[in-house]
């Protein structure tokens, strides 16, 4: 895993956990960074769900995402909240509001039924959508993956940092 650097604006950063699991439980689209074999980046948004410690994803079964993972389980993240454009009266008064928390992990793909479920689970209460568990006919209709976080920093930008030790 790559070496963790400092962040520019250390004033903006944010190691709070409880601070970085809302901004995890609060958001809708994850960016996921991938690297394929050639060495090129790839990014791509997804639906997720945050839950155990853990980003749970779902989608197709084939495609480039899938191929670049399977070569190459690496991954960085990023889910940002409360995004908004500030405006001033110059260009340089304009500012973006958000608060966002920027990962690393290793991302594996599900596979048993009861595991499958309980992913599926957790993304549903992400978005609060109801949840029908998947059977053995039906499992592989579907791509479940997980994040397992090596490490994250959460950074908030016209927004209140948490206190420390709070």
């Amino acid at each position: 895993m790559m070496a963790e650097r400092a962040m520019r604006r250390a004033d903006k950063r944010v190691d709070d956990g409880a601070w970085i699991a809302d901004v995890l439980r609060s958001g809708q689209v994850i960016y996921l960074g991938l690297v394929t074999p050639e060495g090129d980046p790839y990014v791509v948004p997804m639906g997720y769900g945050y839950g155990d410690g853990a980003i749970f994803l779902h989608g197709a079964n084939r495609g480039m995402k899938n191929d670049i993972i399977a070569s190459n389980p690496r991954v960085s993240f990023n889910v940002a909240v409360g995004v908004e454009l500030e405006r001033g009266e110059l260009g340089e008064d304009f500012s973006m509001k958000y608060r966002s928390v920027t990962g690393f992990g290793e991302i594996r793909e599900i596979t048993e039924l009861g595991e499958k479920n309980a992913a599926l689970a957790v993304l549903m209460r992400q978005y609060s959508g109801p949840h029908r568990d998947l059977t053995e006919r039906n499992k592989d209709s579907v791509w479940v993956a997980r994040i397992d976080i090596g490490r994250m920093t959460g950074k908030a930008s016209g927004y209140p940092k948490p206190q420390a030790g709070s």
